[in-house]
């Protein structure tokens, strides 16, 4: 028998790795759109729109798919005196995007309503591990719960409105992912777990109505949002901030109605103008919702009465009717009923781990492979490569117990996996010796019987430590 080659590395194993798994868009407008009747036909969107004393819906289809909402419908029914049903749905091939919530309302006495909306927000989205991006798919459950107390039929006090709120992501678990680096003549392996952390929010505020002067209402809103991000070394991420709304409308005479809005919460800001102006509508707005870019929208309308009938409530013959600023008890309901709680997020509440660093899992001094063997690290494999295609395993020891050892992993299959002139060993298949323990493994390969030379033995070393 001759003298066997030999190839020696070091590396370390780490074990016990886990992984736990944390955003939609503004609906966009279309420039030019035309009116008629209940419907708006505009080159990036078609929308319909009615709505009279006992229901409201409005429907939209984006033709473009630069949008992520693509599909959307807000619905609202009176049932009786006390009570009112809606849902919001907004649904986008991109990102896999599906939201709805649904509202209930109820008056319990005449001028009070009470409000409950339930939702469930769904989004893949592109998330930055140490070990590149990747989709993730995340749920998110969110409710809403608000008092409302309908304003007098004049003077300056219009509603009041008292809300709270929470969302609270759900994220997957992932599977870790093996990265490499090489430094030198140091060859190192390591596991990102990638971890999502679910965030949380919890939120209330306070908005009123006020109505300065008869033809004009000013809505302000301020509250307290607080958002966590739970991490895996047992601190929280996240923040406490004031939220507030403030919305002006004005009626410059019986044709012309100007509106502004600003809206700052934990998961968006927006700024909205809007011109009305007999049969015309111009608007403009910008969004900024974490994590998607900044978007500026413009849409024109123009309204065409058709066949007689009546558009939200305004007759079509009359070109400058406004729906008057002081709704009535009936609207306020169909409002609260078919209109998407301002306050829930529209993005899912998820961020990378960052706690979390990459584990090393093995690192190999490529300068004690002997000449004509070869090493590398691909996908979670260690492979050695022999100067010589090998019949089988000859022999496997521990040099600590001087005793053979069976070629069996953690999961009761060979953790040493012969192909030709490669032996692949999976890293993450390799018994554990414990914390603070070591294993030194040697393996001797026979090559092929040959007449002259016999039979050539190679053999390879590696030192596992444990965790």
């Amino acid at each position: 028998m001759r003298t066997p080659f030999s190839a020696a590395a070091l590396f370390t194993l780490t074990v016990g790795m886990t992984a736990t798994a944390v955003a939609a868009a503004a609906e966009p407008g279309s420039l030019p759109a035309l009116n008629l009747g209940p419907w708006q036909i505009g080159a990036q969107a078609t929308r319909y729109s009615t709505e009279d004393e006992s229901h409201r819906i409005d429907a939209r289809l984006v033709h473009s798919s630069r949008y992520r909402q693509q599909f959307g419908v807000d619905a609202g029914w009176l049932v009786g005196d006390r009570w009112a049903v809606g849902f919001n749905l907004a649904a986008g091939r991109t990102g896999d995007f599906r939201d709805l919530v649904g509202n209930l309302v109820h008056s319990p006495v005449e001028g009070w309503h009470g409000r409950l909306s339930l939702g469930r927000l769904q989004s893949t989205d592109a998330y930055s591990f140490a070990s590149g991006p990747a989709d993730v798919r995340v749920q998110q459950d969110a409710w809403l719960a608000s008092l409302v107390r309908d304003g007098p039929a004049q003077g300056l006090w219009g509603d009041a409105r008292w809300t709270m709120y929470g969302a609270r992501a759900r994220v997957p678990a992932l599977a870790p992912v093996v990265i490499q680096s090489r430094t030198g003549a140091i060859l190192q392996a390591s596991t990102d777990v990638r971890r999502l952390s679910p965030g949380q929010m919890l939120g209330t505020d306070l908005a009123v109505g006020l109505f300065p002067v008869s033809d004009a209402r000013l809505d302000l809103a301020l509250g307290r949002e607080r958002t966590r991000f739970p991490m895996a070394d047992g601190t929280d991420a996240g923040s406490t901030r004031l939220v507030g709304r403030l919305g002006w409308l004005q009626d410059l005479d019986g044709c012309r109605r100007v509106g502004l809005n600003l809206a700052s919460t934990t998961a968006s800001r927006t700024l909205g103008l809007v011109w009305e102006s007999g049969q015309w509508q111009l608007g403009l707005s910008r969004s900024v919702q974490q994590p998607q870019p900044a978007e500026t929208r413009l849409s024109l309308g123009w309204r065409v009465p058709v066949g007689g009938s009546a558009t939200a409530g305004v007759p079509a013959l009359a070109s400058c009717a406004r729906t008057p600023l002081r709704a009535q008890a009936g609207v306020a309901r169909l409002q609260l009923a078919s209109q998407r709680p301002a306050q829930l997020p529209r993005t899912v509440l998820a961020r990378v781990d960052r706690t979390l660093q990459p584990q090393a899992l093995a690192a190999i001094d490529t300068s004690l492979v002997a000449p004509g063997y070869g090493v590398a690290i691909v996908g979670g494999q260690l492979l050695f490569t022999l100067e010589l295609a090998a019949q089988g395993l000859v022999d496997l020891r521990t040099l600590e117990n001087a005793a053979t050892v069976a070629n069996v992993g953690i999961n009761g299959q060979p953790f040493l996996l012969l192909s030709g002139n490669q032996v692949v060993i999976q890293l993450d298949n390799i018994p554990n010796p414990g914390a603070g323990q070591q294993l030194t493994y040697e393996a001797d390969f026979a090559s092929v019987n040959d007449p002259v030379q016999g039979v050539i033995v190679m053999r390879i070393s590696f030192t596992i430590k444990g965790r």
